[in-house]
């Protein structure tokens, strides 16, 4: 598998996790309906909904992480970037993937370390209800990684943009579930 065969991989990777986990905001939004109408119609709060809505919405966040970043809609500083030249752009991108990937390393290393300490324990919330939250601990390197992942095509597409050569763009279009 040459570069690009690896470039379309990832991308298709992120496109279908991405879809996949899109769609937890539904069982969410149907949880938080279900706590307020049990919360202030019935006046019988439950002790799990806040709690499950928390762990889909981290689930939900983490492992989008990917898709957003393949489609450009992480949040950007764009008063000055917008307005220089294409190649320019892709420079001081290559500039910055620096940092990303030290952010990335550092969650893959310590949330991979505490995560791996959860799943040895089999650790579970301190709450009443008290579910197991090693699965929820993880998600944070797993989606890091996958979004590590990404960030190399990106960095890919910005070198060949670099260099004066046409690099496929995913169009700012495309993001939908």
């Amino acid at each position: 598998m040459g570069v690009s065969g690896f470039m379309k991989f990832i991308d298709n990777l992120s496109d279908r996790e991405g879809k996949i986990f899109a769609f937890l905001i539904y069982p969410m939004w149907g949880l938080l309906v279900f706590e307020v109408v049990m919360r202030y119609g019935l006046d019988r709060p439950t002790i799990w909904s806040h709690e499950l809505c928390g762990f889909i919405y981290g689930t939900h966040l983490v492992l989008g992480g990917a898709y957003a970043l393949r489609y450009g809609a992480h949040v950007n500083v764009d008063i000055l970037y917008n307005r220089f030249p294409l190649r320019t752009r892709a420079i001081l991108d290559l500039v910055t993937w620096i940092l990303f990937y030290i952010l990335c390393a550092a969650l893959i290393w310590k949330g991979g370390a505490i995560a791996w300490r959860s799943v040895s324990v089999l650790e579970h919330s301190d709450t009443v209800w008290g579910p197991p939250i090693w699965p929820i601990k993880l998600v944070v390197p797993l989606g890091t990684t996958l979004m590590a992942l990404q960030g190399v095509t990106k960095t890919l597409r910005d070198i060949y943009t670099a260099m004066g050569r046409e690099a496929r763009k995913p169009s700012e279009g495309q993001m939908s579930p």
